[in-house]
């Protein structure tokens, strides 16, 4: 099968032929008809990770696809259905073939093509994960979003809506109308204007734009608040001194998660959104793309 393989931490990839993948008892073999690209994987083939990964290595961490067949442990989805999720860590959604464990990958959305679900797993589980599961936002409740049109960030905004916060989105200049359409109440220009100075007694905010925004995040939080990042784990201690709860998430996926996404995109309380489309062949330039200025949306890699 064809794959992209990075061979040298911090040089370019390349496609290569590699033999199929079998699965284990644990895992399903999924012909993979598009990838997208996430931070992680930027990260994990330049050599970041390489702590806690190994060259050859054959990156790419969200997928959509078709099961080809089933470990002998896995029993919610059957052969040929079609099914998205993401592989943390291990990587090998960037080839013809994967093998992702069961509880990584689910029913995929009806209402999306495979290019356009290959796009939703991590990004949204982690805005699922951050705000949903430890931030709980309630109806009511102030949210403040940082990075707030970043492809974490743009879900979130829809998943506050969707529980009757009120949204004070952050992010830099030219994204204004994309915010407003997803449904944010408030727009604070980040690189023109301070958060801090803006707004006060936030119930929560959910930071997808920089782990130094941790102690301005904090200041602006009232006693009995939330802080939540995909940034690791944030100090701790400050947070007590505030009266707060803070909570940093290494996203993993679940089926339950991936479902429950998968019916919120179906019954169009959830939008997708996709920027740009490569090719496998030019996936180490759709890892070099960098969104223009003032655009959204994730880049997505198809397959076959």
């Amino acid at each position: 099968m064809k794959a992209f393989r990075i061979n040298q931490w911090g040089q370019p990839g390349q496609i290569e032929d590699i033999p199929q993948p079998v699965p284990a008892n644990d895992e399903v073999l999924v012909r993979v008809h598009a990838t997208s690209i996430n931070p992680v994987d930027v990260m994990s083939v330049a050599g970041y990770l390489k702590a806690m990964q190994q060259v050859p290595l054959t990156p790419g961490t969200d997928f959509a696809g078709e099961v080809i067949s089933t470990g002998a442990n896995v029993t919610h989805v059957k052969v040929g259905d079609a099914v998205y999720g993401m592989i943390p860590m291990r990587g090998g959604a960037f080839a013809e073939y994967a093998t992702p464990k069961g509880h990584e990958l689910a029913l995929k959305p009806q209402s999306l093509d495979y290019g356009q679900a290959a796009a939703v797993p991590l990004a949204s589980l982690a805005a699922w994960q951050t705000l949903i599961d430890f931030a709980k936002v309630q109806n009511g409740e102030r949210v403040l979003i940082l990075g707030a049109a970043g492809n974490v960030g743009s879900v979130a905004v829809q998943l506050a809506k969707q529980n009757g916060a009120y949204v004070i989105a952050c992010d830099l200049p030219g994204r204004e109308n994309f915010l407003l359409e997803l449904g944010a109440d408030e727009l604070i220009d980040a690189e023109t204007e301070k958060f801090e100075e803006l707004v006060k007694d936030i119930d929560i905010v959910a930071n997808y734009a920089s782990a130094d925004l941790l102690e301005r995040a904090y200041s602006v939080i009232k006693s009995g608040g939330r802080y939540a990042t995909t940034f690791g784990q944030p100090d701790q201690v400050a947070a007590e001194l505030r009266g707060i709860r803070s909570f940093g998430v290494f996203t993993q996926p679940t089926v339950e998660h991936l479902t429950r996404l998968a019916n919120m995109i179906d019954a169009n309380k959830l939008k997708v959104f996709v920027q740009n489309t490569f090719p496998l062949d030019a996936t180490q330039a759709a890892l070099d793309y960098r969104l223009p200025a003032g655009q959204a949306g994730k880049v997505v890699v198809t397959v076959a």
